[in-house]
């Protein structure tokens, strides 16, 4: 067989392997299971003509068959042609076509004879055991019957006629041809092209139309008429079997061969039919008559419109009049059908139709009539709920109508129509979606305005402005009405209108014109597309998108904030739908139109917004659909769907395929389908596939299908390039010679096109559904511009390719993952990093309100994808919000990070440090989260290294908030002392019996105390832990459960265990002698110890502890870690010894050597103190007696007494004198031997405290503190007190005043243990008195306990303390004050006002604990609390004068002395200000020391500081501020007028002074708050002694008046000052001012506006003047603040004599006050000056406040009777 005989040319090869192809190929199915027939050998070369036209071999739908061509080959007999095996022929397969060298790679010897083969015993020409078996298992019983339902067609012709009354019911016109197979359709093509029978039997078909065209005509003309006025009604049954015949005709694809005349003739029947219904309705319910003539103008306009919507029908029959008639008639019904079934929307718009049937009228009111404010009413719903029950006649014209829509839709691409029939129509559609009942309706309308946007492409900007108007006209709410299903989506259904955007986004991307209809390869390639016209298309849907939201969102802007909510939900609710059908297959535009939103609000439509509200917008929308990005992101991840494995393992070799598995579920059992090409197997019901006659014997899995498929059109697109010249000779040949391989994306890609082709409507929305993901596509491919009849291809890809391959459909579930993996790679998914990033940079907002606004969105992301906050990015934003200043931000951080810290917690670890930092924080929610956080995080990964954590934590355990107590000890409780579940068996592994669990939580402990300062917040912890008494009031009220108490005890009996086993440990294995390993262990015992030594005392062994620290006492490094180990040591055995019965003898005798010895020689005090006291307390249990203690007494005692000069041993022996006269007292009682107190007193007052060396002086004053501790009666004899006095008087050195504090301090202390230990039972100390001394009783106190008693005499030396200017010394001071009312030994009243004054303390230690003080008072004691605040502002005053001359800031507050003051006034007043009364009583005390009562007044600095806290309190709600204006004005209303008369009359007196000789009061300044010590003593009270030598003055008598005045005028000007500065910072305007009243109450969530303006005095002069010339100046200036406060003062200034209206009193104060100022720069007196001032100088003025609420709530003058 020699392919090259007929020649090389084209021709003669075609010939021959026409001669070489089989008649039987069709059957390629069934070819290999039936024998070929033996032919006779010239079979057909009769009729065979080299000269014929034959297609050509290299189209790609031929190219797809090469592999069943070289089967079928493989298996065809053809030995009856006569060819023997010599007849091969070997032949240059260049010479050959593509096909054939295709045919070739299949099978190499497909076109070899062979000799005839045995006839086959199984099917396929395959060999081998295990394929027959295989085929044998699976394909048995397969029946060859599928080629034969191809072949045959599914509609019958003779049955056409049968269906056409169901054709009429169909709601489109092209539905019979879009349902019926593609097969039947090429069957009818051909038998009217081809068949010659069938012509006759057309020409007998339209014959018959036009006679029965003729005849319809003839019934229903009059010819007389010859205007054609009078027509006759054509019956409806008469027009619907014209509508029948038509769509006979159409059906048969002949209509356009009627002749001219013939339909010209019936339009214009038609035409008068349709104008004679005009303005007729069929709701109509009066008129009966009216319904017929509708129902057949609605026909008559279906079969005009069937008639024009036919192809190649002329252009004459387009009237322009007649479609404009079709569209304003269907419009009428269209909205008479809406408004019948719809009553609302009837009510709205029907009467509007009745008054004038005018078009124009009629659209004006359906688009602007109020139909979003009307739906609203209740009424609506239940109106909705019926409107469904419509009458028979509105439902079928609205299935008439639906029919309608769809032929206008197709008359749109048919013929060019007008603009007005364009814009009419369009109106026509929008109105559709007004009423929720018509989604069909809606459903065709949407088609109909997406075919214009695409059509006529001049009005889509009128398009997408009517969708903007009718999303404003419909209704708004949050669960929006949503009736457009979704495919195959349960329960999923979005709005109409997204819908509706959505299509037209699709539907800007118009497909070519060459791709609409039937294609094949050469319309392909004959296609005048350019190639850059795919990326035109997506700039056209770009533009689109940008058209719509660049109005929705430039009118949310301009809305009004009435407004600005509706549009707020409308946007969202868009949005939500969009989110909805996002990767969705047949949505693509819905990630188009969500990318352009995104673009446009990160730019100056959002984020760059000048307007608050429309960034805020902004941040929530792009927080919604970033956290959508980032869950479908995590959701892509994470599928293993098989199809999508092509994507991850691209490159393969193909090894990764499970063989003998099913691709989709993986097993192995059960497989029935096997992809021919690659293998990979599978079960039926994992494809869908449905049972068993489904199957096919060939199948291929839809990869190798579509890889395939793109592989011969990517082929044959190199190939059409080479034709074409388009590249290189040499790129050409290679790339023809071995194609490239298909990326893996797009065979992805194909796969869903394909479904989309296969599983959507054949229809033009879904053609533009696949040419806009083509679009996309094209748009990311580099070298789109080289494929564009690729791509062109790939659209149309199931013409053009005639595949015979048995490809397996995949399922809607699939397609949908398909569609979310391609849309990760996608602009918009790609655009989700920069979303986040502008997000983050919101996150930096001076704004509180954008922070936490971006906080939100950032956290809905995170809820997405909580690995997000292992972003550096990420993570950098939200720690820089742990420090926001908005408490309610650094929450919501916390609170981000907290929600994912257990479920991941490496994320949580690299939080951790900053979240251990807020547990410092001011905000107490912020605290709390932060320790929950950590709590949360230790608890989840055990292993976690939280040692910093835990030391932020248990610094809190003494917060100022309870609550923040309570769970930081909870936390411990649940880290460390709960019994975890679950068993804890295991020991450690080092031979101890304490469990794992315990010696990691033993571990934990002491890494905590190796990076604390002190044990003390670990002992607080331990001692409410074992108390349980953080546990909520509800669960103590109930009772604790003994069961977890005993287990509480058990663990932390087991941790003091292990922690001396540790102790032996690190002991034992340190290298280096000098280094104490051990102690924190020790100190961690200790602390266990100090809160309960009984856990240190095992019931097997109680000495166990004793015996194993005692030799530790012996070590002999001097340090001062190991002076720390032996005090712990020390205390841990004192605190155990006592407790034990019987300690052994051996043990305490060398235990009290040992203690003796550092006693006498150890250099560190702080282990002579622990040594003593422990020695005390083991020669009192161990029964030794207080021999040593006396010979210790007696030894340092001569030591004293002689003649020893050296101070350092001087100062250990007073030292140790004192201790152990404090401690051993009570067992030296016992003694015969007693102690003479009043010699040992007497030797320390006479030889030490008198001595020059202070160090000695203050020791020995610390020794005498020991012994009144011990001997507290001594502290009442008078020399004793004297003694204590002195050592606290102002004059002493700070040194004496901080010992003589911290002797009271520890005797409080003392006293305060003994008490307790009586309380718990021990037996209470007796203590003897001295001589029947009678303690003194503080007045009202009624204490008569000696402790009382003792600081009741001290108590003002230690207040004066209080206010040292010694840091130290407060400290010390202050801490006495806490003991005392903690104890309760004085009246809590008394020192109100010291602690207010030491809330200003400089030092911060002071000034928190002040505050911790006056919190618990004020929630005892508020009477108490609130009656001495004005007290305690004197007494801040007073202490701010002190400090500013000797603290070391006094530089710091000099220059800025109210920011000293200012944040302990500030948390004052924030103590009282949530009580509406104790506030306004707080500001009223302070505005009272304006207001001198006569007897003594303050000085004029102290007024100026006054004003300055005043000015510096915190107000939060309008009310704080209005009501110190309220006060403000009262002030003046009482004083102003008679101190403006007193002014005026010492000014008016013409005294002349001799200004030469005028003398200045001593100590007055100009400065304010400036020099120390000058405020206080410039005291007006002592005017007349400093008045005396005064020569400018007329008496003593008259300038201390004169001053007086001056000084109520300066304290004036001072309030009018403030209230000036009050309304600007606050902006409170007269009118609000005068509005307020004190009986109505604060508004609730009004908010309070601030200005950051400072409080300025100005130039004033506020001295006091020395002589009668100095008052003129202070006149002027109290009449220019009285003048610029008149707008607001004028209310309150008029006197009663004069009954004059308001606004002439306002007046008359101007005037008044240029008058007074004229007269004090020298002006003249005249008649009408005199006149004002009798005026001014009213007697008392009339109040009534109960007139505040009728008048706006100001104060105001009252008519008198006179």
């Amino acid at each position: 067989m020699d392919p090259g005989a007929a020649g090389a040319g084209g021709g003669g090869r075609a010939g021959f392997e026409r001669a070489c192809r089989l008649p039987n190929t069709v059957h390629s199915e069934i070819a290999p299971a039936l024998p070929l027939p033996t032919l006779p050998p010239a079979l057909g070369f009769d009729d065979l003509r080299d000269d014929e036209p034959l297609a050509a071999p290299d189209r790609p739908d031929m190219i797809m068959q090469a592999a069943n061509i070289a089967r079928i080959l493989a298996e065809t007999d053809v030995s009856h042609l006569g060819f023997t095996e010599a007849d091969n022929v070997d032949v240059d397969p260049s010479q050959c076509s593509w096909l054939w060298r295709e045919v070739l790679k299949h099978n190499p010897d497909a076109f070899k004879v062979k000799p005839p083969a045995p006839p086959p015993t199984s099917q396929g020409a395959r060999e081998g055991p295990d394929y027959q078996i295989q085929s044998e298992k699976h394909f048995e019983h397969f029946t060859p019957n599928m080629n034969k339902a191809r072949k045959e067609p599914v509609f019958p012709l003779d049955d056409i006629n049968s269906r056409r009354e169901h054709l009429r019911n169909e709601l489109t016109p092209d539905s019979v041809a879009s349902k019926k197979p593609k097969v039947r359709k090429k069957e009818i093509d051909n038998s009217v092209s081809s068949s010659g029978p069938s012509i006759p039997n057309n020409q007998e078909v339209i014959d018959n139309f036009c006679e029965m065209v003729e005849d319809f005509c003839r019934r229903v003309e009059i010819p007389y008429d010859v205007d054609g006025g009078d027509w006759l009604s054509i019956p409806l049954n008469d027009v619907k079997f014209l509508v029948n015949e038509i769509t006979s005709v159409r059906s048969k694809r002949i209509l356009h061969e009627v002749p001219m005349a013939t339909v010209t003739r019936l339009l214009d029947v038609i035409d008068r039919q349709i104008r004679c219904s005009q303005g007729l309705s069929i709701d109509e319910k009066e008129n009966s008559d009216a319904e017929p003539l509708v129902f057949s103008a609605l026909e008559s306009v279906h079969a005009a419109l069937a008639i024009m919507t036919h192809h190649d029908m002329p252009k004459q029959l387009y009237r322009e009049e007649l479609i404009e008639r079709i569209i304003d008639f269907s419009r009428r019904q269209i909205t008479d059908c809406m408004a019948a079934s719809n009553p609302t929307f009837r009510a709205i718009h029907k009467p509007a139709e009745n008054v004038a049937n005018d078009g124009d009228d009629d659209e004006e009111d359906v688009e602007n009539g109020p139909v979003s404010k009307k739906r609203r009413t209740t009424a609506n719903l239940s109106m909705r709920k019926s409107s469904n029950r419509v009458s028979a006649s509105v439902y079928s014209a609205v299935q008439k109508l639906c029919l309608i829509l769809g032929f206008l839709k197709e008359l749109l691409t048919t013929v060019r129509l007008s603009d007005s029939c364009i814009l009419q129509l369009a109106k026509t559609c929008f109105t559709t979606f007004l009423v929720d009942n018509m989604q069909l309706l809606q459903l065709k309308a949407i088609g109909v305005i997406c075919t214009v946007f695409s059509s006529y492409t001049q009005h889509r900007s009128y398009l997408v402005d009517e969708t903007i108007v009718l999303l404003r006209k419909l209704q708004f709410s949050r669960n929006a009405v949503r009736t457009y299903h979704l495919a195959d989506e349960e329960q999923k259904q979005i709005q109409m209108i997204t819908a509706l955007l959505v299509h037209l986004v699709q539907f800007s991307a118009i497909v070519p014109d060459s791709l609409k209809g039937a294609v094949d390869w050469s319309t392909i390639v004959d296609s005048p597309v350019d190639a850059s016209y795919p990326i035109k298309c997506h700039e056209a849907a770009t533009e689109a998108c940008c058209l719509f939201w660049t109005s929705v969102l430039q009118r949310f802007t301009a809305a009004k904030s009435q407004d600005m909510s509706e549009a707020k939900g409308i946007i969202d609710n868009l949005v939500q739908d969009l989110l909805t059908i996002l990767n969705l297959p047949e949505y693509p535009a819905a990630a188009s139109i969500l990318e352009v939103l995104c673009v446009l609000l990160l730019q100056n439509a959002g984020l760059k917004s000048k307007d608050t509200n429309a960034r805020c917008f902004a941040i929530d929308l792009l927080g919604g659909i970033a956290s959508r990005l980032k869950r479908d992101s995590v959701a892509c991840s994470d599928e293993k769907l098989w199809i999508l494995q092509e994507l991850t393992d691209a490159g393969s070799d193909g090894s990764k395929i499970l063989k003998n598995k099913c691709c989709v579920c993986l097993g192995g059992r059960g497989i029935n389908i096997a992809c021919d090409v690659c293998g990979r197997c599978f079960h039926s019901d994992c494809m869908g596939s449905g049972s068993q006659d489904n199957l096919q014997r060939d199948s291929v899995c839809p990869l190798c299908f579509c890889n395939q498929q793109l592989s011969v059109l990517q082929s044959y697109c190199q190939l059409q390039t080479k034709e074409n010249g388009k590249r290189t000779a040499a790129s050409v040949s290679k790339k023809s010679s071995a194609p490239s391989e298909v990326p893996a994306v797009d065979i992805v890609q194909q796969i869903l096109l394909s479904y989309l082709q296969e599983a959507g409507p054949q229809d033009d929305g879904n053609l533009f559904t696949r040419w806009f993901y083509l679009c996309i596509w094209n748009k990311d491919d580099p070298h789109s511009e080289e494929k564009i009849i690729y791509y062109l291809a790939r659209l149309k890809s199931k013409e053009i390719l005639r595949d015979s391959g048995n490809c397996l459909v995949i399922s809607r579930d699939w397609a949908k993952k398909i569609c979310l993996a391609l849309g990760q790679k996608n602009s918009f998914s790609r655009g989700f990093d920069k979303i986040l990033a502008l997000l983050l940079a919101s996150l930096r907002e001076n704004s509180p309100v954008i922070r936490a606004k971006a906080l939100r969105a950032v956290s809905s992301i995170v809820e997405a994808d909580p690995e997000v906050l292992g972003d550096k990015r990420v993570q950098s934003a939200v720690e820089g919000r742990f420090c926001d200043s908005a408490i309610s931000v650094r929450e919501a951080a916390l609170e981000l990070v907290g929600r994912h810290i257990a479920s991941h917690p490496d994320v949580g670890l690299k939080y951790i440090e900053k979240v251990a930092e807020r547990i410092k924080d001011t905000g107490v929610s912020v605290r709390k989260r932060a320790i929950k956080i950590i709590r949360d995080l230790c608890a989840s990964n055990p292993n976690t290294d939280t040692t910093h954590a835990f030391v932020e934590i248990i610094s809190r355990v003494n917060d100022e908030e309870s609550s923040v107590q309570d769970l930081v000890c909870k936390t411990f409780y649940e880290l460390w002392f709960e019994e975890p579940t679950g068993s804890h068996k295991h020991l450690v592994a080092d031979g101890s019996s304490v469990p794992m669990e315990i010696a990691k939580k033993a571990e934990q402990i002491v890494d905590m105390l190796r990076k604390m300062p002190n044990h003390q917040p670990l002992i607080t912890v331990i001692k409410r832990n074992l108390t349980l008494d953080f546990l909520p009031q509800s669960t103590k009220a109930a009772g604790i459960n003994s069961s977890m108490v005993a287990s509480l005890r058990k663990r932390c009996e087991l941790i003091c265990k292990r922690l001396l086993e540790r102790i032996l440990q690190v002991e034992e294995g340190a290298a280096n002698e000098m280094e104490i390993h051990a102690l924190p262990y020790i100190v961690a015992l200790q602390a266990f110890c100090i809160v309960d030594p009984t856990l240190c005392i095992p019931v097997t062994d109680p000495s166990k502890f004793v015996v194993t620290l005692q030799p530790y006492l012996k070590i002999q490094i001097d340090n001062k870690s190991a002076a720390q180990l032996l005090e712990s040591i020390i205390f841990v055995i004192d605190a155990v010894l006592p407790l034990i019965r019987k300690p052994p003898q051996t043990v305490v005798v060398e235990l009290e050597q040992d203690l003796k010895q550092m006693i006498v020689r150890h250099s560190y005090l702080t282990v002579v103190h622990a040594c003593i006291k422990c020695l005390c307390a083991l020669s009192k249990s161990a029964g030794r007696g207080p021999g040593l203690l006396e010979y210790l007494v007696n030894v340092f005692y001569k030591h004293l007494s002689g003649t020893n000069s050296d101070s350092q041993l001087l100062g250990r022996s007073l030292f140790c004198l004192g201790l152990l006269l404090r401690y051993g007292y009570q067992l030296m009682l016992t003694s015969e031997n007693q102690l003479d107190f009043p010699k040992i007193i007497n030797l320390l007052q006479r030889r030490y405290l008198l001595r020059d060396d202070f160090n000695l002086k203050v020791r020995a004053l610390q020794t005498l503190g020991y012994i009144l501790i011990a001997k507290p009666e001594f502290m009442l004899q008078k020399e004793i007190m004297n003694l204590i006095e002195a050592t606290l008087s102002s004059g002493v050195d700070h040194r004496l005043k901080i010992q003589g504090l911290q002797n009271l301090y520890e005797y409080l202390r003392d006293a305060e243990s003994q008490l307790t230990a009586e309380s718990t039972g021990k037996p209470p100390v007796q203590s003897a008195t001295n001589g029947g001394s009678e303690v003194p009783v503080a007045a009202g106190a009624g204490d008569t306990n000696i402790c009382g008693g003792i600081i009741q005499l001290y108590w003002s030396s230690i207040l004066e303390r209080c206010m040292d200017t010694n840091d130290q010394v407060r400290q010390s001071a202050l801490k006495i004050v806490e003991v005392v009312l903690r104890q309760g030994l004085v009246h809590p009243i008394t020192c109100v006002p010291h602690l207010i004054a030491l809330e200003m303390d400089p030092l911060e230690g002071n000034s928190k604990l002040a505050h911790h003080l006056l919190m618990n008072m004020h929630e005892k004691y508020p009477s108490f609390f609130e009656s001495r605040l004005g007290d305690g502002l004197q007494m801040s005053f007073i202490f701010f004068e002190t400090t500013v001359s000797n603290h070391k800031l006094a530089a710091n507050i000099k220059s800025n002395p109210i920011a000293f003051v200012k944040p302990g006034i500030t948390r004052i007043y924030r103590l009282i200000r949530a009580n509406r009364n104790s506030r306004n009583k707080f500001v009223h005390s302070i505005v009272r020391k304006f207001e001198p009562d006569g007897r003594n007044r303050s000085t004029v600095s102290f007024l100026v500081y006054c004003a300055e806290v005043l000015a510096s309190l915190p107000f939060s709600c309008p009310d704080e501020p209005l009501y110190l204006i309220y006060d403000i004005n009262r002030v003046i209303h009482f004083r102003a007028g008679a101190i403006e008369t007193n002014l005026k009359k010492w000014t008016s007196m013409d005294q002349p002074q001799d200004a030469a000789g005028m003398a200045t009061l001593p100590g007055e300044s100009h400065v304010v708050m400036h020099e120390p010590g000058v405020y206080y003593s410039n005291n007006v009270g002592y005017i007349p002694e400093r008045m005396n030598n005064n020569p400018c003055s007329t008496s003593d008598v008259d300038m201390a008046k004169v001053q007086e005045d001056c000084y109520d005028a300066i304290a004036l000007q001072l309030l009018l000052k403030l209230k000036r500065h009050l309304k600007i910072v606050y902006s409170l305007t007269d009118a609000r001012c005068q509005a307020f009243s004190l009986k109505e109450p604060p508004k609730s969530g009004e908010t309070l506006s601030k200005q950051n303006v400072p409080f300025n005095i100005g130039n004033n002069n506020i001295s006091l003047p020395s002589c009668l010339q100095d008052v003129a100046s202070v006149y002027q200036d109290f009449k220019t603040v009285l003048r610029e406060d008149s707008m607001d003062f004028g209310v309150y200034t008029p006197s009663v004599q004069r009954k004059r209206p308001t606004p002439r009193s306002t007046s008359r104060v101007r005037r008044t006050a240029a008058t007074s100022v004229s007269r004090a720069r020298g002006g003249g007196r005249g008649d009408d000056d005199d006149t004002d001032d009798d005026d001014w100088a009213g007697g008392a003025r009339v109040l009534d406040f109960s007139a505040q609420a009728s008048n706006g709530g100001r104060v105001t003058r009252q008519r008198v009777q006179v």
